[in-house]
Parts: structure tokens; C-alpha cells; sequence
């Protein structure tokens, strides 16, 4: 990559895609104005892309090293701190020597040295838009990054979170159409284990919907690849097993390309499995591929592309359906949207104010993009004072407490000094 480009004397915005791991991380960037992204080398000129998620602090003294740092004095006098991502997944503090930290607190510390040492190409208070991408997401993990951007100083508040997943969905789409026509497949040799993930889209729905089919091979470690003697029989054997369980991943299949990514990743190991492949589709090797995704999202959460607004993508964090309410809107009959699918479940939350029309019933109108038929779930305001016709005011709050529950929550606001309010509220639990 060019490192002459100088993002502060362009004044431009930029979108950040923040790829985090409990082994490495990785960050890509995009211009607003451009629509290339590149991914940050740690040497210039070079593809040394990754920074170790690692953090060491000396012994007695307040100063902490990060990344490359770390490891340099990893073993000299003092405490070395990995797997971060591991241990915030488990909710509690982390033992320095004799202080305790919060996860929030050391992966901020990480992801500030870490957006440090790229300061010259993306300028902090210049970030317009930034997504952290993780293998998965949980409700400790979504807790602990929330906490541990807010301590940034980012000068924005477009911040979001997307699993490995959704970068690779979104990294997909940002690809000529020929490389996606069909099936894309991604063999991910990364962790401990070999992962997939198969991409596919329905042309029959409105918007299209493309779905991810995982896969994890616990019987296939990816563990001293790297260092594996090409022409030993080791070497072959993986050869012979990647390239059965292709055999079973491709069965009736049709792919327009195939993705290896990975440092654990070597063509010259795997040389009858890549000639394989490449006679099913394009095939194409790197190690960068889920950053440079969360920074195309990251881009596509500011300015939408026709084929974002086109697709939508119901991977395992998403919402799978519409919710909405009918409603009356200038003594016209209309729909109004509650939720969208395709959404992340743990970003969506909407409140209104509405006057009931009559009775004492909300209706719900839940629509799948699965092709299902729509439903109408209905809640009951038990004991709701009679009064005429729309004089009961509500105030609604929708949230999801999972990608399909989702809890409602409505009080009663009377009607001005005519009706004054009950104090009534009722909760309940949709299961989408």
C-alpha cells in the first residue's frame, strides 16, 4: 500500500473496520470519497497486517507495552496479558500482579496503542464511522466493546459491532457481481480448528436475502500448519483430508468463488485442494479479509450502496422479520415499521407514543423474510379504563432480548386533563 497519502491534509472522513481476535487484530480503513479499502501494515511497504492482542506491564511500574511490544518483553520482569476477548467473554475482572482491571479497560488500553501506531494514516478525531468485528457476539462481549470504544475519544457516535460473519457478508458484496453470482465459500484456518462459512443468496425474495451456512471441522487443527515441510507425508495427508471434506462442502453445489484465508493457510500444502477448488470458481488467498469487511460496513452504515439497500443479510445476530403495527395516519389505513429485519437484535430498541383507536388490544404485525406468512400477535391491556374512542394514549417501547424475543412494554397515558392517566403498564414476550 501507499503510505505517501496523507488522510489529515485531505481532510477527508474516514470509516475504520477494526478486526479484534484473541490472537491478533487488524485494522482496514476506507475514505468517504473512495471506494477502495486498505488494510494498515505494521512495517511499511509489506503485508505485516497483524498486531498481537497483547498487552504486558512491568512490575511495580505503571507502563504497559502492546502488540509487538508486548511479546518483545514478554518474558522479562513484569505481566503479560493475552487472550483478552477470552477472558471478557467470562464477565469478571483480570488479576495484573496485585490490581484487578476490567477487560473493558485493558482492550481499550489495546485498541488505543493499536490505533496509535496507524495515527499518521487515520487521524482519531477524522473517524466517521467505526466497526469492531469479532469471531461471535454475546451480550458480555457487546457490553465489554461498548465500554471499551466509549474510552476511545472517538469524535463520532457511529459505532457498531459485527461478527466475522457479517464482515465476510458484507466484504462479499462489495466485490464485482461475477465473484457472488453463485455460492461464495469461505475455509477459514485461523483458530484452533478449521471453520467455513457458505454464502448464498435467495433472488426469489424482496429485498434478496443471503444467508451463511457455518461450519466447524474440530477434527481438522489448524495448529503447526505453518510450519509443516511441504513435501512431507504430514503435508499430504492434509492435502487428502481438505480436499475430501471439499468434496462433501461442495456436494451439488455451484460456487462463483472460493476464499482462503488464514497465516495457517499454505498453497504449497495444499496443492490438490486449491486445483479443486479452482475448477469450481475463483480462488483467492489473505489473511485481512474480515477487517477490510467491517470497514466496508463501516462505510456502508454512513452512505448505503444500492446493493446493501437491495440485500439484506439474517445471519445469527439478525432479526429474521418485520414487526409493525397498523395504524391510522390522517384517516388513513397504514402500516408503521417497528423493527426491520436484517438488523443486529441488540441495536434495535424504538419507542412511540400512538392513540388507540378502540378497545383495549395492540396488534403486532410480524412478517418473516423467509417466505412464511405473516402473523398477527395481539396483547391485551387488561383493566384499561373505558373511554371513547381515541382518547387513550400509549407509549410503546419495543426491544429485543434476543434475535427472536422480543419485549414490549406499553403504559398507559391517559388523555390530557379529560383522562387522566391510570399508571397502568403492561410487559410481555414476543417469540418472533
Amino acid at each position: 500500500m501507499d503510505f505517501s497519502v496523507d488522510l489529515r491534509k485531505q481532510n477527508n472522513d474516514i470509516a475504520v473496520g477494526f478486526d479484534l481476535t484473541d490472537s491478533y487484530s487488524q485494522v482496514s480503513y476506507a475514505s468517504m470519497d473512495s471506494d477502495e479499502v486498505e488494510t494498515l501494515s505494521t512495517v511499511p511497504g509489506s503485508n505485516n497486517y497483524r498486531v498481537p492482542t497483547a498487552l504486558f506491564k512491568r512490575k511495580e511500574v505503571n507502563q504497559w507495552y502492546a502488540g509487538k511490544d508486548a511479546l518483545k518483553y514478554k518474558d522479562t520482569d513484569g505481566f503479560f496479558i493475552n487472550n483478552l476477548l477470552s477472558k471478557a467473554s467470562l464477565g469478571e475482572d483480570i488479576t495484573v500482579g496485585e490490581e484487578t482491571f476490567s477487560p473493558s479497560a485493558l482492550i481499550a488500553l489495546f485498541m488505543k496503542r493499536t490505533l496509535s501506531l496507524f495515527s499518521m494514516m487515520i487521524p482519531i478525531n477524522h473517524i466517521t464511522s467505526f466497526v469492531v468485528t469479532v469471531d461471535s457476539l454475546d451480550s458480555n462481549i457487546i457490553d465489554v466493546l461498548s465500554k471499551a470504544v466509549a474510552s476511545l475519544g472517538l469524535k463520532t457516535t457511529n459505532v457498531f459491532f459485527q461478527s466475522h460473519m457479517e464482515s465476510f457478508y458484507f466484504y462479499t458484496i462489495y466485490q464485482p457481481a461475477e465473484l457472488w453470482q453463485r455460492d461464495v465459500l469461505l475455509l477459514d484456518f485461523t483458530g484452533e480448528y478449521l471453520k467455513s462459512y457458505r454464502m448464498e443468496c435467495n433472488k426469489n425474495t424482496t429485498p434478496i436475502v443471503a444467508f451463511i451456512d457455518p461450519g466447524i471441522y474440530r477434527n481438522f487443527l489448524t495448529g503447526g500448519l505453518e510450519n509443516i515441510d511441504p513435501e512431507s507425508r504430514d503435508a499430504r495427508d492434509y492435502d487428502f483430508r481438505l480436499s475430501n471434506l471439499l468434496d462433501d462442502i461442495c456436494s451439488a453445489r455451484f460456487f462463483s468463488s472460493v476464499y482462503f484465508i488464514g497465516d495457517a493457510f499454505r498453497q504449497e500444502v495444499f496443492t490438490d485442494s486449491v486445483k479443486k477448488m479452482c475448477q469450481k470458481g475463483r480462488v483467492f488467498e489473505g489473511t485481512n479479509l474480515y477487517s477490510k469487511g467491517a470497514a466496508y460496513a463501516a462505510k456502508n452504515k454512513i452512505f448505503k450502496s444500492a446493493l446493501s439497500e437491495s440485500h439484506v443479510f439474517l445471519g445469527n445476530d439478525k432479526l429474521k422479520c418485520n414487526v409493525g403495527i397498523n395504524a391510522i395516519r390522517r384517516g388513513e389505513p397504514s402500516y408503521m415499521a417497528l423493527m426491520d429485519a436484517g438488523v443486529n437484535w441488540f441495536e434495535s430498541k424504538k419507542q412511540y407514543d400512538f392513540i388507540l383507536d378502540k378497545g383495549n388490544k395492540v396488534s403486532f404485525v410480524i412478517t418473516p423474510l423467509t417466505g412464511k406468512n405473516p402473523e398477527v400477535v395481539d396483547i391485551t391491556l387488561n383493566d384499561l379504563p373505558k373511554r371513547p374512542p381515541k382518547t387513550t394514549r400509549l407509549h410503546l417501547e419495543v426491544s429485543m432480548l434476543s434475535e427472536n424475543k422480543m419485549q414490549v412494554e406499553i403504559k398507559d397515558m391517559g388523555f390530557g386533563e379529560l383522562f387522566p392517566s391510570s399508571c397502568l403498564e403492561w410487559k410481555e414476550v414476543i417469540e418472533l
